[in-house]
């Protein structure tokens, strides 16, 4: 079976907020020593788990604070992304937790390309929004 690919930061990415694209690289770096702890067969899969399931909520509140006070008008269905996101990620530990044997292959593969397409597309609209703005 191929190895998971890790994720690579691109400035084409960046929402040209230095903080969330600062929170961005490290998801990006806490998903890569996963997918490295995953393939190893390490113990520490699921601290790493929890420690990107840790980050993320930071982030999440983070990044709705900056698109609140930009009065972004994308902010409810962005928030309900983030919701999505944290459920299912709930569902892919529940599984894991019960010994469902692809699990933690299954919601590795989810979070890395869930992260990717959410930062490379939904991010990039608020980028967008904050460009048009601030060109105002």
């Amino acid at each position: 079976m191929a190895g998971i690919p890790h994720l690579q930061w691109s400035n084409s990415i960046s929402v040209r907020v230095d903080s969330i694209d600062a929170q961005h690289k490290k998801l990006f770096e806490i998903t890569n020593r996963l997918i490295d702890a995953f393939e190893a067969g390490s113990g520490d899969f699921l601290e790493v788990i929890g420690e990107l399931v840790e980050y993320t909520t930071i982030h999440f509140h983070d990044e709705q604070m900056v698109m609140m006070n930009a009065k972004f008008p994308g902010l409810a269905a962005h928030t309900a992304e983030h919701d999505k996101f944290i459920a299912k990620v709930e569902d892919f530990l529940q599984a894991y937790s019960e010994g469902h044997k692809d699990a933690g292959r299954t919601m590795l593969v989810f979070l890395k390309d869930w992260l990717f397409a959410h930062t490379s597309d939904l991010d990039m609209e608020f980028a967008q929004y904050l460009a048009k703005k601030s060109a105002k």
